[in-house]
């Protein structure tokens, strides 16, 4: 009976090092540039951005690169992504190139400079 349980624990952990040991060695990649929509960036439009043109986002890092924007990672809501339209924002992700283009699974995002409120003083 113990030489049964042998094989199978080792079934076990070969399957769990397989899949554990690629999700340990993938570390999120820090990159830094700014959120517009495709058509903006393909126009070159990165101060005037219209909210028309905002779908679909994209991330124009710093070197000129147009990364499709994935949220599938689950570190980011579509709602911050919405809030980081037309900002400077820092992101950490997972950078792809395959067939499909460059893509970005995003991790974490903060927006870099957001716009400022308003304070009115008295006095």
């Amino acid at each position: 009976m113990n030489r049964a349980i042998r094989p199978a624990a080792a079934v076990v952990a070969l399957l769990l090092a397989a899949v554990v040991r690629p999700a340990l060695g993938e570390e999120a990649e820090r990159m830094t540039g700014r959120i517009l929509g495709e058509r903006c960036a393909a126009e070159g439009r990165l101060g005037e951005c219209y909210l028309g043109w905002a779908h679909p986002m994209v991330f124009l890092d710093a070197a000129g690169q147009v990364w499709r924007i994935d949220l599938s990672a689950g570190g980011v809501r579509q709602e911050r992504l919405d809030e980081a339209f037309g900002q400077d924002v820092e992101l950490f992700g997972r950078a792809v190139r395959d067939a499909d283009g460059p893509h970005v699974a995003i991790a974490r995002l903060n927006i870099l400079a957001p716009p400022s409120r308003r304070e009115f003083f008295k006095g």
